[in-house]
């Protein structure tokens, strides 16, 4: 019974395959009786297993369950331990974007911006320490404390100077050529600068002579009569002079031994120092500098440090 239940159910399909093949259904019945009732068995063990492996991929194929811990709007939420999981697991375990590799290089970049903000500033101060080397370097050390006598017998000290521009020169009064030269230019280098109201008496002019044993105070004022009003002399012992010489870089030299009334030269160094009204070295003129060109200097220097807002005592 069971086996002719199995061939009425099969029987359509037999009859379907046997049309397209050309049999017809008396051929069909003969060839549906001649099947065995174990072969249609077998059959229907086949269409089950089909029927089940179809189930399956339906169920495989439906979306999965909603979590929990899904919002309103379907999204999972991160939080707790698990949406920290959730969250690391959107990077990969290992490699440079992991969350080791990503530390690594921010904390390498840190270590670079660091590096070299901290360089930049050491490069800064080492720079800015060089400059104030070579601006000491660079400026001559020539000045110093003095005391000395001008024309007039009065004691005359460095602090003299201060509040003023200095321009000073180094001579003697017995000089045939080279003093009488040098100071007829500095007397026409000051003449020009008394033409601007800026520069006029803003520059003292000091002789001081490296012959003391015949340069005496009316000596000097005799002498420097010759050249421009605005002259101080100065004179003193021999030790005064030449410490005065040695502080500001000045060379002389004297017959060693010198009979009394006996005529001689002195061999000394021909520059004219600018000092400015702190005592401070500003530049030195030689023999070469024209008059022209020591007024536009000193007048080019005085413009400056009046534009600084500093003051001149006249």
């Amino acid at each position: 019974m069971r086996g002719a239940g199995l061939i009425s159910r099969v029987a359509p399909s037999l009859l379907g395959a046997a049309t397209a093949f050309g049999v017809g259904r008396a051929g069909v019945s003969q060839l549906s009786a001649r099947i065995p009732a174990r072969a249609l068995l077998c059959q229907h063990s086949l269409n089950a297993s089909l029927m089940r492996r179809a189930y399956s991929t339906e169920q495989q194929q439906q979306p999965p369950p909603k979590d929990k811990k899904e919002g309103a709007s379907g999204h999972r939420s991160v939080g707790g331990d698990g949406g920290l999981k959730d969250a690391l697991g959107l990077f990969p375990s290992s490699g440079p974007l992991s969350p080791i590799g990503i530390g690594f290089f921010l904390l390498t970049s840190a270590g670079i911006v660091y590096f070299f903000t901290v360089t930049k500033e050491q490069v800064r101060a080492e720079r800015e320490k060089a400059k104030n080397k070579e601006e000491v370097a660079g400026k001559a050390q020539v000045g110093g404390p003095f005391k000395l006598i001008d024309q007039d017998g009065n004691t005359f000290t460095d602090k003299s100077l201060l509040g003023k521009f200095a321009l000073i020169y180094f001579g003697f009064c017995h000089c045939p050529d080279i003093c009488p030269e040098e100071l007829d230019k500095i007397g026409e280098a000051m003449e020009l600068l008394e033409r601007n109201s800026k520069t006029k008496d803003a520059v003292q002019l000091v002789f001081v002579t490296c012959d003391p044993q015949r340069d005496s105070p009316a000596e000097l004022k005799k002498y420097l009569q010759q050249f421009h009003p605005g002259f101080i002399g100065l004179t003193g012992s021999v030790a005064q002079i030449a410490a005065m010489c040695k502080a500001y870089r000045v060379y002389f030299s004297k017959p060693p031994r010198v009979d009394e009334g006996q005529d001689y030269l002195v061999d000394h160094a021909i520059f004219s120092y600018f000092m400015d009204p702190d005592g401070e070295f500003v530049d030195v003129y030689g023999k070469d500098k024209t008059a022209l060109t020591m007024a536009g200097d000193m007048e080019m220097r005085i413009n400056k440090f009046l534009d600084a807002g500093r003051k001149i005592n006249k």
